[in-house]
C-alpha cells in the first residue's frame, strides 16, 4: 500500500471522526471596530433585556456536516450568545449600564450555518428594539450574511464554520451600533 493511499485512508478517517462531533460556540471576542464606534458617545450607557428566537429558527444547535455547533453559555441558545456578544462589545467601550433608561432587547430571525465545499457562509439575522423610560424609540431588523473560503475536508471546514459563525455574529453586532438610527436614539438627550 503507498504512502499517498494511506494518507489519504488517514485523511478520510479524520474527516469522518470530526463529523460526528459536537462542540460549543467558541467565546465570544470584542471587535476593534465595534469598540473603535462605541467609544464616540462613551457617556451614554445602555442596558440590555432579553433576547429570544423567532419560531422555526434555529436556536440550540446548527449541523455543520453531521457535527452540532452548540451556542454553548448559561442559556444554551444562540439567541443569548447573540445578546452576551452586545453585552461584551458594551463591556469593552465601558457603555453597559444594566440600570440605565436605554435599553436593547433582540429577536433572532434567522441562523443559518453552511460549512460548503468551497465557500461557507453565515446568515444572522436579528430584530432589535430599543426603548428608552419604557417607550419604544427603534425596532429595526437587520441581516449579515459572512463568507469564506472553506475545505471538502471536514476537518478543516468544521472548525473554520465555527469560527466563522462567531464572526458573523461580530459584524451583526457592528451593523447595529453602527446604524445612524440606533446612534441617535441611543446618545441624543430626546431618544428621537
Amino acid at each position: 500500500m503507498s504512502i499517498h493511499f494511506r494518507m489519504a485512508g488517514l485523511l478520510l478517517l479524520l474527516g469522518l471522526v470530526a463529523g460526528c462531533a459536537s462542540m460549543p460556540a467558541p467565546t465570544y471576542q470584542p471587535s476593534v471596530d465595534t469598540t473603535q464606534v462605541l467609544l464616540e458617545h462613551r457617556e451614554a450607557r445602555l442596558a440590555v433585556g432579553p433576547f429570544a428566537a423567532s419560531a422555526g429558527v434555529s436556536n440550540s444547535s446548527l449541523s455543520v456536516r453531521g457535527s452540532q455547533l452548540s451556542a454553548g453559555g448559561n442559556e444554551g441558545t444562540f439567541s443569548d450568545y447573540l445578546r452576551n456578544a452586545l453585552i461584551t462589545e458594551l463591556k469593552t467601550a465601558g457603555r453597559f449600564d444594566q440600570q440605565s433608561q436605554i435599553r436593547v432587547e433582540g429577536m433572532l430571525a434567522n441562523n443559518e450555518l453552511d460549512s460548503g465545499a468551497a465557500t461557507g457562509s453565515a446568515t444572522v439575522s436579528a430584530r432589535f428594539v430599543v426603548t428608552r423610560a419604557n417607550v419604544d424609540v427603534y425596532d429595526k431588523t437587520l441581516t449579515v450574511t459572512h463568507t469564506w473560503d472553506s475545505s471538502f475536508m471536514g476537518a478543516i471546514a468544521i472548525p473554520s464554520a465555527v469560527q466563522n459563525y462567531a464572526d458573523a455574529i461580530q459584524k451583526l453586532v457592528f451593523k447595529l451600533v453602527a446604524d445612524p438610527d440606533f446612534v441617535r436614539v441611543t446618545t441624543s438627550t430626546k431618544g428621537v
